[in-house]
């Protein structure tokens, strides 16, 4: 399950992998511009989506927040420990994680990134300039990913997104 940004958010990440890859992350074309939540034994449902999508968007309501969700300093991020022997690597998020009250919930990620690539080691790339951003706009949605057969070792995979629901509007609290 994942976090997606909105598009005026993505342009600005999609450069930043851009300036990796050209600094010799050769993961960084490797995963898509989401934010991982949790693995999950099966797909969430519309509903569960929708109450998932009511819930981060009350986390980030609150008066500090504005509705937003703000990008911060590069990091990485383990996958499960049973899964791959990979690293995302991204932008992290400053929106708090939500507990999951379902028992389809395998692994919950301990942090939100907003992931511009995977990494073997956790060493991250030479200086590049991260992206300065926040969104209010956002969608949650299930997500299948897996590695190919073929291409490099470790670095090529597939993913499907499931249709995604929107978080609620922000609205901004009259005074």
């Amino acid at each position: 399950m994942v976090l997606i940004p909105h598009r005026d958010a993505v342009g600005l990440v999609k450069a930043y992998k851009q300036r990796l890859f050209r600094a010799g992350m050769i993961g960084a074309y490797s995963f898509p511009i989401v934010a991982p939540l949790a693995v999950v034994s099966r797909a969430f449902t519309q509903e569960e989506l929708k109450r998932l999508a009511s819930v981060l968007r009350e986390l980030s309501a609150s008066p500090e927040r504005d509705g937003k969700i703000t990008v911060g300093e590069s990091q990485s991020l383990l996958f499960p420990p049973e899964a791959l022997s990979l690293r995302f690597f991204g932008l992290g998020l400053d929106l708090p994680i939500p507990n999951f009250p379902s028992e389809s919930v395998i692994y919950q990620f301990p942090s939100l990134l907003l992931c511009a690539g995977l990494q073997s080691a956790p060493e991250p790339p030479s200086a590049v300039q991260e992206p300065s951003c926040f969104f209010r706009a956002a969608m949650v949605a299930n997500m299948v990913f897996h590695p190919l057969s073929s291409g490099a070792a470790g670095y090529s995979f597939e993913w499907k997104i499931g249709a995604p629901v929107w978080l609620p509007a922000y609205k901004t609290r009259g005074v």
